[in-house]
């Protein structure tokens, strides 16, 4: 298992200081230097030959690795245009995943797009399948590279949707976000449920609900992990049991600190949970 830093990346953390070229590595030492082993960048980051360089030389002296997130428009943008943003995705990856030492890759469905989308837009068998087909090719090559690759619930889909997405395309896995579950509606936990036997990797956070009874809503606000109302004690526990991989599951920290708190609290606070959590060695033995 494999625990890494997604942000946000917090202006008190002083990462902005850093001139723009150097942010990139601010990142990755900030992450390194409160104890992750993993954090997320973009590939055009390593295109620019000095920064690729300090970047790899960091992966390798820190023993840290680097996912990858492939944002293109999947429904929207025509067949023709998909095919060329994979092509130079897919050219930039090999070039770079042996030294990111990349264990994930990941993407989303832009919104607004959604699976409530009335028509004349795609419904929601005919948006699987779109997707299932743009996706397919994506899959099958990061997995030949040794990636797994994941899509992630981004407020748009039900689990239970990316899961049906996932039988009609071998290889594809879900990336779960723990909190986004409540941007549908869904219970987190049992959003977890649908998803585990295809979970690769999280966005783990936590987040504080509170009722809005009068607009027929309810509002999010951050929590250190382990203190708010996800129940992520329980996603672990669902996901130890019944994701197929669990010793490989890419766990990266998405906190949302609460607005009273120094963030670096609430890092030491989250970092108590997770050392209450058992391991996948644990749960195995």
């Amino acid at each position: 298992m494999i625990w890494g830093f997604a942000g946000p990346w917090y202006g008190e953390f002083d990462i902005w200081r850093a001139p723009e070229e150097e942010q990139t590595l601010a990142r990755l030492t900030f992450a390194q230097q409160h104890r992750f082993q993993s954090a997320n960048i973009d590939l055009a980051a390593l295109q620019d030959p000095r920064n690729q360089a300090a970047i790899e030389n960091f992966v390798a002296e820190h023993d840290f690795q680097l996912t990858t997130c492939y944002e293109y428009d999947l429904l929207n943008d025509d067949l023709d245009q998909i095919q060329r943003d994979q092509e130079i995705f897919l050219t930039q990856l090999e070039q770079h995943h042996q030294n990111m030492r990349c264990p994930l890759v990941t993407t989303s469905v832009r919104l607004p797009t959604h699976r409530f989308q009335r028509a004349p837009a795609p419904n929601l068998a005919e948006q699987l399948e779109r997707l299932s087909d743009a996706l397919q090719p994506l899959v099958t090559h990061c997995r030949s590279l040794g990636c797994a690759f994941g899509i992630e619930n981004h407020g748009d889909y039900y689990c239970s949707d990316l899961a049906s997405l996932c039988e009609q395309t071998p290889g594809l896995g879900i990336f779960l976000d723990t909190g986004n579950c409540f941007l549908i509606g869904e219970n987190p936990i049992s959003a977890t449920k649908d998803a585990a036997p295809y979970v690769v990797g999280t966005h783990f956070k936590d987040h504080r609900v509170h009722s809005c009874h009068r607009s027929l809503s309810f509002q999010l606000s951050g929590a250190a992990l382990g203190d708010g109302d996800v129940g992520l004690a329980d996603i672990y526990s669902i996901l130890l049991a019944e994701t197929p991989n669990p010793n490989k599951l890419v766990m990266h920290w998405e906190m949302i600190k609460p607005e009273e708190e120094n963030g670096l609290e609430t890092i030491r606070r989250s970092w108590e949970f997770i050392k209450q959590l058992p391991s996948p060695e644990e749960t195995l033995i």
